[in-house]
């Protein structure tokens, strides 16, 4: 019993070291990065920036970005001076915000508390008055919450949506909010949207396609692959058109601070041999690990091949990109400071 006592105490004592060699191995890598004069939240601008430019020259400006948790991006100050600012509200079509409502701290029909609330609303508002779309992801299932959340996102002149899973993994049950038959041909005319990012639940590629088609939302924001294989231009065209024969909006998830281990680009000698740009794993979600966005060597992969994901996207005829971990910014000026 002592041998195995001391084995654990010993396993133990070993994990803690390596943890905290690991953190300190991150936090002198912050340091590097902060004496090599890294702007975190300008570097974001910057590569947002980039992706509306390349999506706009290949689609003859027809193509539009949702930073989702770009909300503090909306705002000038000692992290994204004025001018930055200002340069990036040109790029900026609309920015996404997760629980403003309810879902706070990843618990469903948890409402989020007052102070964060009222942030959130300030820096949403000078998106609106900029004409940035401000939209709200909320998480709930209680009736009373879903109508408090759709009331609050309509008084504020938010594009909101409430899901009851927040997998993102299924279609609601009932019509969409705001439900109307129009054609929409940009996000500013847009009355309502779904997030659907996680396809396995239906039984098949045409089951899930066919459920897509037949809703009437007026933006699909959904992933660019079922399974391993990209959506066609065929398939996303079908998707471009509501049941009623109006024109809706698709775009295409993709996420710009992290890299995923199930994507066509993950190379499996990473898991031993990391790149430069390979920051840390984020526990919260499996197979995800936070990237150094900055460097030329991720965004090379994001953009600028015909393999790159961007331009998969622009190939099977997207109508604009999610971009997805916006807010990993926020990681690196913690560790920064």
């Amino acid at each position: 019993m002592r041998k195995r006592i001391n084995l654990v105490l010993l396993c133990a004592c070993l994990g803690i070291f390596a943890a905290g060699l690991y953190g300190y191995h991150n936090v002198v890598r912050a340091q590097n990065e902060e004496r090599e004069h890294v702007a975190y939240r300008q570097e974001m601008a910057k590569l947002i920036g980039s992706i509306k430019d390349y999506g706009s020259r290949a689609r003859s400006g027809n193509f539009f970005v949702i930073a989702n948790g770009g909300a503090g991006l909306l705002e000038a100050c000692e992290f994204l001076p004025e001018k930055d600012y200002r340069q990036l509200l040109e790029h900026l079509d609309g920015v996404m915000a997760e629980s403003v409502n309810y879902g706070w701290d990843m618990e469903m029909d948890n409402p989020m508390p007052e102070d964060e609330q009222e942030n959130f609303h300030r820096l949403l508002h000078n998106g609106l008055a900029a004409g940035v779309v401000p939209m709200v992801l909320d998480y709930c299932r209680e009736p009373a919450h879903v109508q408090t959340a759709y009331r609050e996102d309509r008084y504020n002149g938010y594009l909101g949506w409430v899901s009851a899973r927040r997998e993102l993994d299924r279609l609601p049950r009932e019509l969409p909010e705001n439900d109307n038959d129009f054609s929409c041909r940009s996000l500013q005319e847009a009355r309502n949207y779904l997030v659907l990012l996680n396809p396995e639940n239906f039984s098949s590629r045409e089951a899930y396609l066919q459920r897509l088609a037949a809703s009437n939302y007026d933006l699909l924001i959904i992933d660019a692959y079922y399974g391993d294989e990209p959506l066609t231009r065929q398939e996303v065209a079908r998707l471009q058109e509501k049941p009623m024969g109006g024109r809706r909006l698709v775009a295409a998830y993709m996420s710009v601070g992290e890299a995923e281990d199930y994507r066509p680009y993950w190379q499996a000698a990473w898991k031993d041999k990391p790149p430069g740009w390979l920051w840390e794993k984020n526990d919260d979600w499996e197979g995800n690990f936070r990237v150094r966005y900055w460097q030329k060597e991720w965004q090379d992969m994001l953009m600028g091949s015909p393999d790159s994901y961007l331009d998969m996207i622009l190939s099977a005829g997207f109508d604009g990109a999610f971009l997805d971990v916006v807010d990993v910014f926020y990681e690196f000026e913690h560790l920064a400071k």
